[in-house]
């Protein structure tokens, strides 16, 4: 399955993507993705996907998705 990280702009790992779903770096479920928005488990939308950016609600760049990384890295 395809797991990217998620970066803030500073280049912190926040979290990955696995498939359609949104984990911190604990391994809990955050979110999922359907299209291009990021959903929280409450349905709120959180992010939108551009490219690789991450987008707030505003439309600001929070972050970015990274390379594909092994789950062992995790």
């Amino acid at each position: 399955m395809n797991t990217r990280g998620i970066y803030s702009r500073d280049g912190e790992m926040l979290g990955y993507v696995e498939g359609t779903r949104i984990y911190d770096l604990q391994g809990n479920q955050t979110g999922v993705v359907q299209g291009q928005v990021v959903y929280d488990l409450h349905g709120k939308r959180q992010w939108t996907i551009d490219r690789d950016a991450l987008l707030d609600v505003h439309g600001q760049v929070i972050g970015y998705l990274g390379e594909p990384v092994s789950r062992d890295l995790l």
